[in-house]
Formats: C-alpha cells, structure tokens, sequence
C-alpha cells in the first residue's frame, strides 16, 4: 500500500493547448474542481491566451501555469538546459527521439515535430518526479504526452472533446491509434464519443465516459422567469454551432409576427457573415451579435433570457458538438432549452421532458419550437424544473471529476509500483521508429 504522502511526491503534469480560454469552461471547471479535491499538478500550455475576455474564476486556478516554448528559436536559454538535462538523464531514449524529430523535419518538412521534442524535454525538464501525464485534446496535447511517455516511460492518459474525434475521420491515422492505444487510458465528454472512439480503435484502448460537470452553486435556479421574450444563444461563431439556421429561424418568427429579442453571444469567423445575413434580412431591431462575455455576465444574460437555443449542425468537415456546456448551465439556472437532435444529445435533453429538440439544419422547425415555447409559460416552467433535475443529477461536477481523480490517481500508483528500471524495459519492447 502507497500513501497518500508519496503519491503527492509524484507529481501530475496537464497539457492544454491554451489556458485560460474563454470557450473551453469544461477545462476551467475540470481544473478548478480537481484543485479542490486536492488534486496536485502543473499546467503546461502550448499557446499563451489570445482572448481579450476571461472568466472570473480563471483566476482562482492554484496550480502553476507554465507556457512551453512556440517554436525551437523560441526561449533558446530554456530549450538548451532543458535538453542537457533530457539527454544527460535519458541518453540513448532522448536521442532516438531527437534523431527521429530530425528525420521527419527532413523527410516530411514537418518543422512540428522537432518543436514537439524541444517541448517534451522542456516538460521533463521542469517537473521533477513526474509521474503521470494528462492531455486535453487527442491532437498537438497528445503528441506531446505520447512523445513524454517514449523519453522516460512515465504514462499519459488523454481527455477528448469534439473537434479532435471527429473533424476529418481522425481513427484513419495510424498515428492517432497509436495515441490512443497507448495512453493509459481515455476520457471521452459524453457515452456517444467513448463508443465512436471504441469503434474508432476496433475495440482497443481503455475508454471511460466522464460528463463535464458544472460548480452548481455557481449556477442556482433563478427564483423568477423574465416578463421579455428574449432568445438568447451562446457559443463560438463557426459553422458547427448552426447560427445561419438560427438567424434564419428568427426571420420566420418575425413575419409571423411573434414579439422577441434575439441575443447571440460569442466571437468568431463567421461574424461578419452573420451580421450580413442579420442585416440582409431587415432582423437589425430583433438580432443583436453580443460578442464574446465572461461567464458572471453571461449568466446575467441566462437571468434574463424566456429560452435558450443552440442550433447546433454537423460540420462539412465533420466537427459537430457533443453536450454543449452552455445548455448545462441553461438548464441549471432554469432557461428551457430548444437544440437539435445530433446523435448524443439524449444524454443530456429527453425532447418534450427537460427540453425541445428538431432536427439539424431545420430553420422551419426550430422557428415552430421557439414560437411555442414563447407562447407557452406552463411548458416552460415545466421544461425548466425538469432541465435543472437533470443537472443535478448527471453534471455535477463533484461527483463527475472524482471519477477522472480516481483514475489519475490510480495511474500515480501504478507509477510507484514500476521502478525505472521496469520503465525502460517497457520503452525498449516497443517501436520507438518515429514521433507520432
């Protein structure tokens, strides 16, 4: 038996791919809640915060926060002693790593691949008694753990979104099995994913599903519904959040003559496409681009709101969501609910019970839910109660981040069990031919 006393001497790093951010609350709330089961760990990011607005509660994150090196002539100081240190401790192991980073930005001019070494040494480098590696995000996050794990042996253990499992058949890639299927396990965000990974991975690879759960009391059911029919919806302002169909929808609305305010909150790409089609559409007087808010001001946008929607789409390139947080924190606070049926979202909205569902790409029928949600107080106040029991009951985040605890704290002891010695050995029985 291992004490709680030596698993805090091994330590936990976590790879992000930028932090904080403002679109990614399911890694903030992930972060926070760990921290305050007494989850001990670093957090190295691969790109600084590039959003002008943050949430409020990125502030009370405790764990150190370091920002790895962009690029190999980046921090050169940094990457040179990092790289004493790697290849004085790990020899033959760092330089087969080096030597392969060096072959493929030869043969493929995949220049990554060596600034994906120079950060790898960089994160062994700067945390001693590493002892288990978790990466958010199957891609750059991955690599950069995979490579971790073929320097030193330490294990690494991956958490999925969206994007990363779906946009573009990712399980195609040898490359992408060969992270999964070494990882010491996998997260996938909702039951859906951890089965299309499972298919993905022909049945191989250790998958467990884990919600992304919400701080409840930062989200309490308001005490009143709001006398104004405002529509509000949240979200990154690219193809896959369906805000075309939304704009849409409302333009419906108004011809029929149904009064409301229509609020979209968010930033990205397709913004001036959006305010064109808004425009186009004489809907400058219902439909207001919000921009991007932190989440105490967003929350006073829930307050206000009589219905929530996201309309949400599958992607050309295949990105779609899975259990957006936004409606978490919709229902929570008690907004009813209208989205789409994407495959998955039964998880989360029962249509008729805790919310209202229509299918993807489907402004007609999104516009007839809308109407007769905003028509109907009875439907809504019910909707709302059974919304938020919904909440409390599968999206907790106490009860969800204790699962991912248990596992990361199993990986530690494993960790203990398996002296150097046995790491390497576990390094040379496999293919360490190139940096995947």
């Amino acid at each position: 038996m291992h004490s709680r006393r030596q698993i805090r001497n091994l330590r936990l790093g976590y790879i992000l791919k930028m932090f904080p951010r403002l679109s990614e609350t399911f890694i903030l709330n992930e972060i926070l809640e760990l921290e305050k089961q007494g989850v001990e760990f670093q957090i190295f990011s691969l790109r600084r915060p590039a959003d002008a607005v943050f949430h409020e509660h990125a502030k009370l994150v405790r764990s150190r926060i370091s920002y790895l090196p962009k690029g190999v002539l980046h921090e050169p100081f940094r990457v040179f002693l990092s790289q004493l240190h790697v290849g004085g401790r790990y020899g033959r192991y760092w330089w087969r790593a080096l030597r392969n980073a060096l072959r493929r930005v030869r043969a493929e001019r995949e220049i990554d691949a060596l600034t994906v070494f120079c950060q790898a040494c960089c994160v062994i480098r700067e945390m001693p008694e590493l002892g288990h590696v978790h990466a958010h995000y199957a891609n750059l996050p991955a690599k950069l753990a995979l490579l971790i794990n073929r320097i030193t042996g330490i294990s690494y253990s991956i958490t999925t979104h969206a994007k990363d499992i779906f946009q573009g058949n990712p399980f195609s890639s040898p490359k992408m099995h060969e992270r999964f299927c070494r990882a010491r396990f996998v997260v996938a965000n909702s039951r859906f994913s951890a089965e299309h990974i499972r298919r993905g991975l022909n049945g191989n690879g250790e998958i467990h599903s884990v919600y992304n759960g919400l701080d409840l009391g930062n989200f309490p059911m308001r005490q009143n519904e709001p006398g104004e029919p405002v529509i509000l919806s949240v979200g990154r302002l690219v193809a896959k959040k369906g805000f075309s169909d939304l704009v849409t929808a409302c333009q419906l609305l108004k011809q029929r003559g149904v009064k409301f305010t229509c609020e979209l909150v968010g930033t990205g790409l397709l913004s001036s496409q959006l305010k064109e089609q808004i425009n186009s559409g004489g809907l400058g007087d219902r439909v207001k681009l919000i921009g991007p808010l932190p989440q105490h001001l967003l929350r006073e946008r829930l307050e206000r709101a009589m219905v929530f929607t996201l309309a949400c789409i599958q992607a050309a390139d295949g990105d779609r969501d899975i259990l957006p947080n936004v409606i978490k924190e919709a229902m929570a606070v008690g907004v009813p609910v209208v989205t789409t049926s994407l495959d998955g979202i039964e998880e989360l909205i029962e249509d008729g019970s805790s919310g209202l569902l229509t299918p993807p790409g489907d402004p007609v029928a999104l516009a007839e839910k809308i109407e007769a949600l905003l028509a109907n107080a009875p439907l809504r106040l019910r909707l709302a109660l059974q919304g938020r029991k919904v909440i409390e009951e599968r999206f907790d985040r106490r009860t969800n981040f204790a699962r991912l605890k248990t596992l990361l704290n199993d990986a530690l002891l494993d960790r203990l069990a398996q002296p150097s010695e046995v790491m390497k050995s576990y390094i040379s029985c496999h293919d360490t031919n190139s940096i995947r």
